[in-house]
């Protein structure tokens, strides 16, 4: 925010008429009156003097009597009554300065606004967030929003293949995504990891594995696995299938929901309560989410579940790449990518975890 004195002198590039543009044909109904001359008017007024309103403007005398006398002759009103010893304000000068003083205040925040904007320290980002990964990236989220109070956060949640088309299209500035297949087929979309670790299994309290403090994934080998709708994430069914078959060594069983999951665990949740099925999400996820009576068993490495940060190749918004610029080093800081095996998405065109020397997708 601008805090300078609203009768403080201004760059000249910001000083030029803007309510008469420099070659505009002369309109007598709205004089051409300058910025600079009601920021020259407000020192005067504030000041009572001609000289002390000079000094503060960093002009001379003479010349700041000029542009008083030039706005008494666009307004057609006398402003000033003076005297050798006085200056005092007259009814219409009053009137001017009250509504000058808004007029200048305005001019400030929209210049504020627009260098704010232009430096990425204000403005919209559209973010998605993939289906139950919020509670893994919130603390991120939610502190670059604490400090930077002027850009806007507009978040969207669903699943990654959507959230992947959005970004595609233009209608997300970035997004949190489970890493799927379909992340390295997208030519627009550069992505990084955002976090890595350990995937629980949420078990209802009938299930054998509720009394357990870790699983490994071949263990899981007898249950059945609740997951999205296949019609709607592909990638995600094919993913937790394929990560059974590499890291468990079985083909899974699974049980489709009748709509995508969400954070609230309503009705689709069901078989996991009543022990029919076990859901595997990422354990921060599985500990925000539980309620009471449902178990979150930590799955021993690997497999482990890796969130990428997605974003269009040819973004531009300052605001985009201030979020951007944020995450990187926070999520360092938090150590949220830990292992070194994990290769550079920037030295490799598909997507996945390499185990053993090989790269495998999961979730």
């Amino acid at each position: 925010m601008v805090t300078r004195s609203l009768a403080s002198a201004a760059p000249q590039s910001l000083a030029r008429s803007i309510l008469s543009p420099s070659g505009s044909q002369p309109d007598h109904r709205h004089p051409g009156i300058e910025f600079r001359h009601l920021r020259y008017f407000a020192a005067v007024a504030e000041e009572l003097h001609f000289g002390r309103a000079a000094a503060r403007l960093y002009i001379t005398q003479p010349g700041l009597s000029q542009a008083i006398a030039r706005l008494e002759r666009d307004l057609e009103v006398q402003l000033f009554t003076r005297t050798h010893s006085s200056v005092e304000l007259t009814g219409a000068g009053a009137e001017l300065l009250a509504r000058a003083r808004g007029l200048l205040a305005g001019l400030d925040d929209t210049v504020a606004r627009v260098r704010m904007v232009g430096r990425g320290g204000a403005g919209l980002v559209r973010v998605g967030v993939a289906l139950l990964a919020e509670p893994a990236v919130a603390p991120a989220l939610k502190a670059f929003q604490a400090e930077h109070e002027e850009i806007v956060v507009d978040r969207s949640a669903m699943v990654s293949e959507r959230l992947l088309a959005q970004l595609e299209e233009g209608r997300l500035h970035a997004a949190v995504i489970h890493q799927v297949p379909a992340l390295a087929t997208v030519e627009q979309v550069a992505w990084e990891p955002l976090r890595r670790g350990r995937l629980a299994v949420l078990a209802g309290p009938g299930s054998k594995l509720a009394l357990r403090e870790i699983v490994t994934l071949s263990e899981l080998s007898g249950e059945t696995f609740l997951v999205n709708p296949r019609s709607l994430a592909p990638s995600a069914f094919e993913g937790l299938k394929l990560m059974c078959r590499e890291f468990g060594g079985f083909d899974a069983t699974v049980l489709e929901s009748a709509a995508a999951s969400t954070v609230a665990l309503d009705a689709d949740w069901r078989p996991i309560r009543d022990g029919t099925a076990i859901a595997v999400m990422t354990e921060p996820t599985a500990r925000a989410i539980r309620p009471a009576g449902v178990a979150v068993i930590p799955v021993e490495p690997p497999p482990q579940y890796v969130l990428a940060l997605a974003r269009r190749r040819d973004e531009r918004a300052a605001a985009v790449h201030r979020f951007l610029s944020y995450l990187r080093p926070y999520r360092d800081q938090h150590a949220w990518i830990t292992n070194p095996e994990y290769a550079s998405p920037h030295q490799n065109h598909h997507a996945g975890l390499i185990v053993n020397g090989s790269r495998k997708h999961f979730m």
